[in-house]
This record gives C-alpha cells, sequence and structure tokens, in this order.
C-alpha cells in the first residue's frame, strides 16, 4: 500500500486523482461493512456463506479471499472482565469486545466505561504496566471499584503515581465540566486551581482534594483559550477571539488603607494594560496567555511572544519576540529562585518548544521540537525543586520535563488533552493536573522511577 486517500466521490480532485491512476483499490467508507459489525456480519454471509466471518471482523480480505493470512486478534471470550486480565489481553481485542459484544451490564460498567474512554492509549501502550495506569487513570476515583487496588499494585514500576481522577459520569463535585483552560491561582486564590470550561464558565477547584468550591462570575461568557491569575489574584480569560476580559471581581482594599490611600494599586496600570493590549495597531490576534510573577505573557497567530511586566517605576514595559513559525499556541513562564531573571516557555504550531528571557536574545535551538503541534504548556519551580515544565501535545502526549537532569517522563490518557497545571501537593511533591473534555485527572511524577514508554 503505497497511499490511502480520502475524498468525496462528487469533489473535482477525485475525479482528477482517478484519472492520473488508473486501477485504485476503491473503498466506500459509508458501506456498513466498513464500519458496523452486524453490517460485516451480513456482508460476509452474503460473500461468503460457508466462513465464519463472526472472529474475522474488522478484516474483510479473509472473507472474499479464504487464502489471505491476516493476524486477527485472539478471542477473549475466555478473558475475565477483571482489571488484570484485560490489561494483559490484547488491547485492541478487549476494545473490540467491548464495543461490539452484547453484553450491556458490563459494557455499562465503569472500568468498561474507563477502557473506551482511553481506548487509543491502551491499544499504543506496550507495557502491562503502562496499561494498568492509563486504565487506573481513566476510572471515576469518587466511585468505587474493586479494580482499583489490582490496577494501583500493577502501576509500581511506572514513573507516574495516581493521585485522583474526575469524570463526567461521576456525579459529584469533582467534575467541573469539559475543561479547556487551567492556571494555578495567586493571592486570594492561591488555595484554587481556576478551571474554565468552553462556555467561558470559570470555577474554582479546591488544590488539595480538586473538588470545585465556587464559580467566579463574567459579564462575557465566551469560549475560553487561556486562563491567568494576575499577581494580585485577579483572574482574566484570553477568549478563542483573543479579546481579554477580567472575572469575578477586582481586589479591594480594607479598612484604613482604603481609607488612607484610596488610589495606591500597584496592579491597575498592569489590569490596563492586559485589557488594552488585543487592541494593538497591528490587530494581530492573541492565541495564548499566562500569568508571570510580575506581569503576563501574550502568544499570538505570527508566532510573537509578547511578556508584559510592571518595571521598578509602576510603569508596565512591553516586549516581544519572534519565536515560532506560525501561531503560538501555549505559553507559561516563572522566575528563577532568588534572582530577578524571569524564563519564558512558549509552543507554536509549528512543534517547537521555545526558551526566552526578556532581559536575554532567545535560546537558538529549541527546548524540544516534535512533528505536532503544542496543546498546553505549564512551569514551575521552588526553592527544594528543579526547574519543570509540562507539556501537553496536539496528539494527547503529555510530558513532565526536568530541565535540570534532562529527565522527560511521557503519559498518555487517551482522551485529546486540553489543558495542563503544574502545582505543589501538600507533601511538596509535584502534582501534574490534566484537562480534558470528559475527565480532569492529577498525577505525581516520579523521576527517579524507570521511564517506560507510551
Amino acid at each position: 500500500m503505497k497511499l490511502v486517500v480520502e475524498s468525496r466521490s462528487d469533489a473535482l480532485c477525485t475525479e482528477q486523482l482517478l484519472d492520473q491512476n488508473p486501477g485504485p483499490a476503491l473503498m466506500d467508507l459509508s458501506q456498513p461493512r466498513w464500519t458496523d459489525f452486524g453490517g460485516f456480519l451480513q456482508w460476509g454471509q452474503a460473500v461468503a456463506p460457508a466462513v465464519d466471518v463472526g472472529p474475522l471482523y474488522p478484516y474483510p480480505g479473509p472473507v472474499v479471499s479464504p487464502g489471505l493470512q491476516v493476524a486477527v486478534p485472539r478471542e477473549v471470550d475466555d478473558i475475565a472482565f477483571t482489571a488484570g486480565s484485560m490489561v494483559r489481553a490484547d488491547p485492541h481485542a478487549v476494545t473490540a469486545w467491548l464495543e461490539h459484544e452484547d453484553r450491556a451490564a458490563e459494557m455499562a460498567s465503569d472500568l468498561g466505561r474507563a477502557w473506551l474512554r482511553a481506548g487509543q492509549a491502551l491499544c499504543g501502550a506496550t507495557k502491562v504496566s503502562t496499561r494498568a495506569l492509563t486504565l487506573l487513570a481513566a476510572l471515576d476515583s469518587g466511585r468505587p471499584s474493586e479494580a482499583r487496588s489490582a490496577l494501583e499494585e500493577m502501576t509500581q514500576p511506572e514513573s507516574w503515581r495516581l493521585v485522583r481522577t474526575y469524570t463526567r459520569e461521576g456525579g459529584h463535585s469533582g467534575w467541573p465540566g469539559p475543561v479547556s483552560a487551567l492556571a494555578t491561582g495567586r493571592a486570594r486564590h492561591a488555595e484554587h486551581v481556576l478551571c474554565a470550561d468552553f462556555l467561558g464558565a470559570i470555577r474554582l477547584l479546591d488544590s488539595v482534594g480538586g473538588t470545585a468550591r465556587g464559580r467566579l462570575s463574567t459579564r462575557r461568557s465566551r469560549p475560553a483559550k487561556a486562563l491567568m491569575c494576575l499577581p494580585d489574584g485577579t483572574a482574566t480569560v484570553l477568549d478563542e477571539f483573543g479579546g481579554v476580559s477580567l472575572v469575578g471581581e477586582v481586589p479591594q482594599k480594607q479598612g484604613l488603607q482604603a481609607l488612607l490611600e484610596p488610589e495606591s494599586d500597584p496592579w491597575s496600570r498592569l489590569r490596563e494594560a492586559v485589557l488594552a493590549f488585543p487592541d494593538r495597531p497591528d490587530g494581530t490576534k492573541l492565541t495564548a496567555a499566562a500569568s508571570l510573577p510580575d506581569g503576563v505573557v501574550f502568544g499570538d497567530a505570527t508566532g510573537h511572544v509578547h511578556v508584559l511586566s510592571v518595571g521598578k517605576g509602576g510603569e508596565v514595559e512591553a516586549t516581544s519576540q519572534l519565536l515560532h513559525n506560525g501561531s503560538v499556541e501555549a505559553v507559561t513562564g516563572l522566575e528563577l529562585n532568588g534572582t530577578d531573571i524571569t524564563l519564558v516557555y512558549s509552543g507554536g504550531v509549528d512543534g517547537r518548544i521555545r526558551a526566552w528571557s526578556p532581559a536575554a536574545e532567545p535560546m537558538p535551538e529549541p527546548l524540544r521540537s516534535r512533528s505536532t503541534s503544542l496543546a498546553a504548556i505549564s512551569a514551575s519551580t521552588s526553592s527544594a525543586h528543579s526547574l519543570e515544565l509540562i507539556v501537553a501535545w496536539a496528539d494527547g502526549l503529555v510530558e513532565y520535563m526536568d530541565l535540570d537532569s534532562g529527565t522527560v517522563l511521557p503519559f498518555r490518557p487517551g482522551p485529546p488533552v486540553r489543558a495542563v497545571c503544574s502545582q505543589r501537593a501538600a507533601t511538596g511533591e509535584t502534582l501534574v493536573v490534566i484537562g480534558m473534555d470528559e475527565a480532569i485527572t492529577a498525577l505525581v511524577p516520579n523521576p527517579s522511577a524507570p521511564v517506560n514508554g507510551s
């Protein structure tokens, strides 16, 4: 097979393609035999009545050519519906079994739903322990499951430890809705993680248990692209149209300070600059945003990264740098411990992660490069920890990167990853929060454990 092309039959390009390539093999993907188990059986019985076509699904080759050898997954009828037997079996066979067998009670179970939610990651994993971790991370932590302890035991060799997972069907306060953006809270929101959904609703998640503790009011309900929590705790959202708006209330001074210094607000100029920045003369659409210790960082559709920071005189200074070929998809930043140096990390549609400090030239080579776009990025550091990056790629891969040691730990939850956020757990460990359409999960990386590919 040299090339597979999918095209509409009435399109001009299809006619030209067929004219230039005589004798191609054509598949009508709308025919049920390519997509439906029942349709496949009906077609197979009509084409080859003497052949038992059930075990051959979804391969039409052995049906029309009985001598053709195809690697068909073995039957799973003899596999008990338990976590241990499922992760040790052929994952493709288990997935097909769950999707097409008439076993309503088993398919409706938490374990079956978790498997189908993480299906593509389970099929791609080569190690039993990796499949166990992936399946465990897809199980809702708020619902009892006999499989949990068995899966936890099998995940011991992995370089990640699951803390919690909340899903759509959990039916409890841990599920905030589909996640489109995450941000670590600061100042008055320091004990929370800010979480945005696709409708623009902003919720406060408890940083310890991950449950929803409140909701911030907003006057503009637009799909959220990124969240920022400014140094004074003001929550700000970047929507998918490139606009920036405040969420919730601006912090107010209390008591004697409000009486004696009614106009003294060191962050008022930053708020004004952040809200006004989308209306730049060039009109370039903003595509990414994140907060900094003394400002914010934006990315735009032309590949530029912009840093807005408060200078010593209280003025807001803007610095820009072209870092990517194409749109900037994610940005993050931090201040190095014990210094005034701000580091900015950005990821673009070009599949590159760039490092830059506004006080210096950007690093000439990308920190990381892949053939797929970035989806989200988050950075953290502390006096007791090295510089760490959490990166989510558009193909569903999440990576923990220890920039001091060069350690990279991969994890694939299965569904597309919309947002990531790094914070410190109560024990001081790095907590990686991953937001998806149907689940939000938190894990702790263990760089000292052997790295297993995912």
